[in-house]
C-alpha cells in the first residue's frame, strides 16, 4: 500500500493544532494567545497547515497573550478562489469574524500580516491596503499591475514663476506626462507649456522615489529638463536639471492624483532687454491626473 508521507504529515499537523492550541487556553503555556484551526474544506492538509500557521503567528504577534480571547482559523474553497475566515472568541461576548478572499492559497503569504492587523485592531482589512500587498480579489484587474509596474499616462495644470526675472514673472500653463510606475519608484518623460505670459515651454525627463506605499505616498524627484521662457525683461532656452517634490494620491486605484513642486535649475544665465544676463529660475506647481495606458 502506497503512502503520502508528505500529506501524511501535514494531515497529523493540522490536527495537532487545535490541541496545541486549546492547551494553552488551559493553563500550560500562556505565553502566546491561543489560535487554532477550525474547518477545514477543499484545501490539502499540508496547505492548510501552513497557512494556520501563517496567520495565527500574524494574529499572536499583534495581541496580547491575555486579552480573553481566542482565535479560530476556517478555510474552505469556492471554485478556484479560497475563503479564509478568522473568529475571535470571547466569553459573554458574540463572536466576531473576518473573512477573506483569496485567488488562491499561496495568497495567505501576503495576506497574513494584514488579516493580524485586522484582527489586533479591529480595523477592516481594507485599510491596510498597500500598492504592494494587494490581493487579486481586492482589484483583480490592477493587482498584479501594481506589484510589477504599471504604465501610466497624466494630463494636468500648472502654476509658473519666474524667481529672480523683472517684469510679469507669474502664469499658468498645462503639463502631459508619460512614466512607468512600480510601488517604489516612478520615471517617464513629460511635457509642458504655458498659456499666458510670461511663455514657458520645455520636456524633461523625470524619476520619482516614493517614502510610502500606503494610498497617499510623499515622493522626491529631479532629472534633466530643456526649458524655454521669456517676459519682457528676460529669455533663456537651455538645458539643466530640476529637482521635485510632492506626494501621489488614490495609489491603489486604477487612476490617481499628483501634486508636484518643481524648481528648474537652468545651466546658462538669462538675457536681459537690456543686453546683460540674469540668473532666473522657474518655478511650477503642478496638479496631474494619471490613468493606466
Amino acid at each position: 500500500m502506497n503512502v503520502n508521507l508528505s500529506r501524511l504529515a501535514g494531515a497529523l499537523l493540522l490536527s495537532l493544532l487545535p490541541a496545541v492550541a486549546f492547551a494553552q487556553a488551559t493553563g500550560e503555556d500562556q505565553s502566546v494567545a491561543q489560535c487554532a484551526a477550525g474547518e477545514i474544506n477543499g484545501i490539502s492538509a499540508d496547505n492548510a497547515a501552513t497557512a494556520v500557521q501563517l496567520v495565527c503567528g500574524a494574529i499572536t504577534s499583534r495581541v496580547s497573550p491575555n486579552n480573553g480571547s481566542s482565535y479560530r482559523v476556517d478555510m474552505g474553497r469556492l471554485g478556484r478562489i479560497a475563503i479564509l475566515t478568522v473568529r475571535t472568541i470571547r466569553a459573554g461576548e458574540a463572536d466576531k469574524s473576518l473573512s477573506v478572499q483569496l485567488a488562491d492559497i499561496e495568497e495567505i503569504a501576503i495576506a497574513a500580516p494584514r488579516i493580524g492587523e485586522a484582527v489586533a485592531t479591529g480595523k477592516p482589512f481594507a485599510a491596510s491596503a498597500t500598492v504592494d500587498n494587494l490581493v487579486r480579489e481586492e482589484n483583480r484587474k490592477y493587482a498584479n499591475k501594481k506589484r510589477d509596474g504599471e504604465s501610466l499616462f497624466g494630463a494636468g495644470l500648472f502654476g509658473l514663476s519666474l524667481l529672480g526675472a523683472k517684469g510679469d514673472a507669474n502664469g499658468a500653463g498645462l503639463i502631459g506626462k508619460w512614466e512607468y510606475q512600480a510601488p517604489a519608484f516612478a520615471a517617464g518623460m513629460s511635457g509642458f507649456f504655458g498659456i499666458e505670459s510670461p511663455a514657458l515651454g520645455g520636456i524633461s525627463v523625470d524619476g520619482r522615489k516614493f517614502f510610502s506605499e500606503a494610498d497617499f505616498a510623499p515622493f522626491a524627484g529631479g532629472g534633466l529638463a530643456y526649458v524655454g521662457f521669456a517676459n519682457d525683461n528676460v529669455s533663456n532656452g537651455s538645458l539643466g536639471a530640476y529637482v521635485s517634490g510632492g506626494f501621489e494620491a488614490f495609489r491603489t486605484y486604477q487612476n490617481r492624483l499628483t501634486i508636484e513642486a518643481r524648481a528648474f535649475l537652468p545651466f546658462s544665465a538669462a538675457e536681459t532687454t537690456e543686453g546683460g544676463s540674469s540668473l532666473v529660475f522657474p518655478v511650477m506647481l503642478n496638479l496631474t491626473f494619471m490613468m493606466p495606458d
